[in-house]
């Protein structure tokens, strides 16, 4: 038997920010998607989810996305494909595979990210292929990017194989360093209302980078480069709602960055991680316009019962808040638990994606 297993992921600063190159702080999360599997004799991989209460075949010959409306055989495919182009050599191992997920789907925790990192892993590991996180990562960016054309960016491919809390310069090649632990734990509250990364990325990530684009060449500077002053010196050139843009663009870059100074302190400021949190939904509802009024409603409510702040994760427009608090979180966790009526988790930051082999489903 073989498993492979790789953590969801919230994002707490820098959202809207991987596709402009910027820098993002992700914290994998120990809500986990499983792979258990076996070699078959067989023409065909099988793969069940427990979850979907489906199971599927692909053939292991597979060089292009079958014509199917199917997204759950879609990625696993994809997932395969990426392999494969990567490394031409390779004879896909005739598996039945089992998946399990603790992750809500279309809620912003990168379900998606995890099935591919751990799918990705999960092969690799059988073929001993010896990938290393980054490959894994650039792998599974590589079949959701490229081979499903969803517009995503790395944040979530990279924070699932990695895990922890990291820091990711976007730009090319991505760089990566680890950041301290909060020291505290994270409340995720799930809104319930069901979002689609790539509904939200279509037009909404076409008109952020047109934006960005007219702002960088009015000031000739780079994004990275561009501060909240430079951009009053072009009001006029700019419509209302492209200032709205320019404006929560910056202000998310600068409280991240300040966030990812903070989070390198042994002991961080708790209160003023929470604060950039709530600035980061701020933004969101107001510039980049992808908050709902549940999602307000949730950080508003989760503060008054003694959060530090909080924000929407993922794209917006549904999906999950995350909620800084202090280490013991319980009692905030129920409090908010008996006025929301919505699914809520308490999570602690966790590994990155693994594989084990020769292992004895018996032990779980």
């Amino acid at each position: 038997m073989y498993l492979s297993s790789a953590p969801a992921r919230v994002c707490l600063y820098g959202e809207h920010q991987d596709y402009l190159l910027q820098k993002v702080i992700p914290a994998a999360i120990n809500l986990r998607l499983n792979i258990i599997s076996e070699k078959i004799k067989r023409e065909h991989v099988i793969v069940s989810s427990k979850n979907l209460n489906k199971s599927i075949r692909i053939s292991p010959s597979i060089e292009r996305l079958s014509n199917t409306s199917d997204s759950f055989k879609s990625f696993m495919e994809a997932g395969i494909i990426s392999l494969k182009q990567s490394f031409n050599d390779i004879q896909i191992p005739l598996i039945s595979a089992k998946i399990e997920s603790f992750i809500p789907v279309a809620s912003g925790l990168s379900s998606s990210a995890a099935l591919l990192v751990s799918w990705i892993s999960h092969l690799a590991g059988i073929l001993e292929l010896n990938l290393k996180n980054d490959e894994i990562a650039e792998l599974a960016y590589n079949a959701e990017h490229d081979i499903m054309h969803i517009p995503c960016g790395k944040m979530d491919q990279y924070s699932s194989a990695y895990g922890s809390i990291i820091s990711l310069s976007c730009s090319e090649p991505p760089k990566l360093k680890y950041l301290n632990s909060l020291n505290s734990n994270l409340i995720i509250v799930d809104s319930n209302t069901p979002k689609l990364t790539s509904d939200v990325h279509g037009s909404k990530v076409f008109k952020i980078k047109k934006v960005v684009q007219k702002v960088e060449r009015f000031t000739d500077l780079e994004l990275k480069y561009i501060q909240s002053e430079d951009i009053g010196k072009h009001e006029k050139e700019l419509s209302k709602e492209e200032l709205n843009i320019i404006q929560a663009v910056i202000s998310i870059k600068e409280d991240t960055k300040y966030a990812e100074k903070e989070l390198q302190n042994v002991k961080p400021n708790l209160i003023l991680l929470g604060k950039l949190l709530s600035s980061q939904q701020n933004a969101l509802r107001d510039g980049i316009k992808v908050s709902l009024p549940i999602l307000d409603k949730i950080v508003k409510i989760g503060i008054e019962e003694g959060a530090l702040g909080g924000k929407l994760t993922g794209a917006g427009l549904g999906g999950c808040v995350v909620l800084l608090v202090e280490e013991n979180g319980a009692d905030i966790l129920q409090r908010i638990k008996m006025r929301l009526k919505l699914p809520t988790w308490l999570v602690e930051t966790d590994e990155g994606v693994y594989f084990q082999d020769s292992f004895d489903v018996s032990s779980t």
